[in-house]
């Protein structure tokens, strides 16, 4: 089983394209019949309504997948954006359909969002979209952002959450409790590490960061989980050069815990937007 996030997503690229689509991120779900490539751009949106960008504005898209958001993000505006990931077939996936598209200003590289490499204070946007939680030392990639981002620049994040504050000792019988879906969510998900809402926007002003927003939009992204459920059934008695039978079996029963998890209150979903 993959140990770190960037094995795991060499590992699993190729079958979340088939499961999930060229958007490997959650869908807000304005109603209950939304499909899932059109609830998945609206998450996008909902982000973009947080922030001033226009063609002249410089995105880093850190945790960039295959592509899919800097793609819509760029048709959109027109804007230059660079996508990093560890995830090495991510960004060959995501490079090739750049070429494709012949978008020059849509760049991707294999780069570490505690360590990206660009110079200080030359970024108008730092997007980061369900790539915290799996970011160990969070308090030193929330300092990263800060730093390449221009002053009155900005940062926006999506990604799940720890829904509330738990006790340590309630929080070690839960985990030794459930223990096997725990272990269930790790090898379908990768290893993640979940904050509260309240924690991120601690990191954040530690960070330097001020006129900080959160909201959660737990119930709108819910049924993204039924979707990438469905999607996967259809794949259940196959067997590919990119996934296996147990591939498709680990995704679905992880897709039906992490569902658990968000009715019970365990796990939620939040947006951020925060001022350099």
């Amino acid at each position: 089983m993959p140990v770190n996030a960037k094995s795991h997503y060499d590992h699993v690229t190729d079958a979340w394209k088939e499961f999930m689509g060229d958007n490997f991120h959650f869908g807000y779900f304005e109603t209950e019949d939304m499909e899932l490539p059109r609830a998945t751009d609206v998450m996008i949106d909902k982000m973009l309504e947080l922030c001033d960008i226009s063609k002249d504005s410089r995105v880093l898209d850190v945790g960039c997948g295959i592509g899919g958001p800097a793609f819509y993000i760029h048709e959109k505006f027109g804007c230059a954006i660079d996508g990093i990931s560890t995830s090495e077939r991510g960004v060959q996936l995501a490079a090739m359909t750049s070429e494709e598209k012949g978008f020059d200003d849509v760049k991707f590289k294999v780069a570490d969002g505690r360590s990206t490499g660009f110079p200080d204070g030359t970024l108008d946007i730092v997007w980061v979209m369900e790539t915290s939680h799996l970011i160990t030392k969070k308090k030193d990639f929330m300092k990263e952002c800060f730093r390449v981002l221009k002053e009155d620049g900005t940062l926006l994040l999506c990604d799940l959450i720890q829904a509330k504050p738990i006790a340590i000792h309630r929080g070690l019988y839960q985990l030794i409790s459930r223990f096997r879906e725990y272990y269930h969510l790790l090898k379908t998900w990768g290893p993640s590490q979940l904050l509260t809402l309240g924690i991120y926007c601690d990191h954040l002003k530690e960070a330097g960061f001020h006129e900080i927003t959160v909201i959660d939009i737990t119930e709108n992204v819910i049924p993204t989980l039924m979707w990438w459920r469905k999607n996967a059934q259809q794949f259940i008695e196959s067997e590919t050069e990119a996934f296996s039978k147990d591939d498709v079996q680990i995704f679905i029963k992880g897709c039906e815990i992490l569902e658990g998890f968000f009715k019970e209150g365990i796990f939620g979903y939040g947006m951020l937007r925060a001022t350099k």
